[in-house]
């Protein structure tokens, strides 16, 4: 974990708990911008960014509960600790770290939890698109499943770059089976995508999606947005997936402040 505060003892709002993305196989916690970070932080929040397991060393359940410890310590721990004086939160997630995120916030839930944000993500494993070939990954040089069984490692990692991990679940989007490195079988699925009535539960949810997403279909965060009853949707046009690793964009960091926004009125109610 990286916590960061700009107080020795924090009276921010509450803490944002960050989930990376890197479709569980690869990326790491400290991946924001540091001009989002410094946002966050002069808006009064703090930040936790958790890393977690990766897979395909470890499959989605140790991956899921390896979480549901890490909110608790936080719950445990945040006075002695990090030193701040509320345990409020919200879990952020950016695109798998979003379906963690909303995955932690349908079956771990805490009343301390006061929102959840995701970025380009899904909550459905079962989408078609997540479950056959991709077009869009079927334009790179083919890395075949036999190649891609050679890029397992013998130990669990908390943290891989995109050079080490990239090409394991580009194999795995090109020949259609990305899922098959995180679940240990095909019923877990269902198992692990939201229910419409987990949906009807979540907390006040913040979404936001590029319909030019060449990675994950922007229908998900849409469907999302029309079942989830507190939510709140902003669609980008024309950039491509993480589209907010790109500051340049005027759009990326106005949406940073439309969730800062959004924030400080869940915050009010």
């Amino acid at each position: 974990m990286t916590f960061y505060s700009q107080q020795i003892f924090s009276s921010a709002k509450a803490t944002i708990l960050y989930l990376h993305g890197g479709g569980l196989l690869y990326g790491n916690r400290d991946d924001l911008p540091t001009e989002v970070i410094e946002l966050f932080l002069k808006n009064g929040y703090n930040l936790l960014t958790i890393d977690y397991p990766l897979a395909p060393e470890v499959k989605l359940p140790t991956i899921y509960a390896f979480l549901e410890q890490a909110i608790d310590w936080f719950q445990a721990n945040y006075q002695k600790q990090l030193k701040i004086k509320t345990s409020d939160y919200f879990l952020f997630g950016r695109s798998a770290g979003g379906y963690l995120a909303y995955l932690l916030s349908a079956r771990h839930r805490c009343h301390k939890q006061k929102g959840l944000i995701s970025f380009y993500s899904y909550y459905e494993l079962t989408l078609p698109e997540l479950n056959q070939p991709s077009p869009y990954y079927q334009k790179f040089s083919k890395v075949s499943p036999l190649e891609a069984q050679a890029l397992i490692r013998s130990a669990p990692f908390t943290a891989a770059s995109i050079n080490e991990g990239f090409s394991l679940y580009l194999s795995g989007r090109q020949f259609g089976n990305w899922l098959n490195y995180c679940l240990a079988s095909i019923p877990e699925k269902r198992n692990f995508s939201l229910t419409e009535n987990e949906l009807l539960d979540l907390p006040p949810t913040f979404l936001t999606h590029s319909v030019a997403d060449q990675d994950i279909p922007v229908h998900s965060s849409r469907n999302a947005a029309r079942k989830i009853p507190f939510a709140t949707y902003k669609e980008i046009e024309k950039l491509p997936h993480d589209f907010d690793n790109n500051l340049a964009h005027p759009e990326s960091l106005q949406l940073y402040h439309n969730v800062i926004c959004w924030m400080n009125g869940v915050q009010s109610l």
